[in-house]
């Protein structure tokens, strides 16, 4: 469990933080666990605290809460903190990369690969150096996971969507209230949060601001493959061609399943986008592992209506 010290070591970095329900700690109307839930406890008088408005950089109600709460983990709310916290889990299943557009690593490291792999491999497209990203405080997670935390530039709205879902989740500033993760000294079931460094908070770099920053929805698009030269998928393609760092492969999926709504075959999709996602800067075994994935996607949602 996190104590007042791990708390106040916590302020004295610039976090912002709130407390959270200690492990072991269960809801006694439901009997369910309740342990990474924001609580408080204050003498007498239980309840369960708005961490959104509630989280704090002041040392003095910091004090306060965790003397009435002296068992309370620690929640960083990431918003208030201005942090992207990267998230790297460990694998919960083999080939748990299948379908995805990273489904390629397992042919390289094997049916397990973890988030740090992925992250990893990320650096590696985007011309960045993974031991150079880590250079910023870092915590191993409970689960044996790993928290990377980064600086997040003001006025820049995050995404809430994870970059690949299970594996690498980023928690941030996007929605009403953000984000957050459980600090250096918190304990969980599953283990305790451990400070891997001491190192100063990095900026995050650009590539990854621009993976992690929410972009407003494409509109659904019904193109009319039967137009007369066959250019009825023109806007889809050309859309491919043109897709910037980041979000290439978010173009590809939209326009595989709008081909896919329209009519169109997956062979089609295939001969129509993959070379124009090669020419926007995606690896072909990329963009065609993104067109199978999104046309199954496509596929089945049209089969359940």
């Amino acid at each position: 469990m996190a104590s007042l010290a791990d708390a106040a070591r916590a302020v004295s970095a610039g976090l912002w933080i709130f407390p959270v329900n200690p492990v072991g700690t269960v809801c006694p109307e439901t009997g369910k666990s309740i342990e990474k839930m924001s609580h408080l406890i204050r003498p007498g008088k239980p309840y369960k605290l708005k961490w959104g408005e509630a989280a704090t950089n002041d040392l003095g109600r910091v004090v306060q809460w965790w003397t009435w709460s002296p068992s309370a983990n620690i929640g960083v709310a990431c918003k208030q903190s201005r942090l992207l916290v990267i998230d790297c889990d460990l694998p919960k299943k083999e080939y748990q990369l299948k379908g995805t557009s990273w489904e390629y690593l397992h042919e390289k490291l094997g049916p397990l690969v973890d988030g740090a792999d992925v992250l990893r491999e990320m650096c590696e497209r985007f011309g960045d150096s993974y031991d150079r990203l880590l250079q910023t405080y870092r915590v191993c997670t409970g689960s044996m996971g790993l928290h990377v935390y980064l600086r997040w530039p003001e006025g820049v709205h995050a995404s809430q969507a994870s970059p690949v879902p299970g594996l690498v989740d980023v928690r941030g500033n996007g929605g009403m209230q953000g984000g957050y993760v459980l600090g250096a000294g918190s304990e969980t079931s599953k283990g305790l949060y451990v400070e891997e460094n001491q190192l100063p908070i990095a900026d995050a770099p650009d590539w990854l601001v621009e993976l992690c920053r929410e972009r407003p929805k494409a509109a659904k698009v019904k193109p009319l493959f039967a137009q007369a030269g066959g250019g009825g998928y023109s806007g889809l393609r050309d859309a491919v061609r043109l897709a910037q760092e980041g979000n290439r492969s978010n173009i590809l999926l939209w326009a595989v399943r709008s081909m896919c709504e329209d009519g169109a075959s997956q062979e089609e999709c295939m001969e129509l986008l993959v070379p124009a996602a090669e020419e926007a800067g995606l690896h072909a075994r990329e963009a065609e592992a993104t067109v199978r994935s999104g046309y199954r996607l496509q596929a089945a949602k049209l089969a359940g209506r």
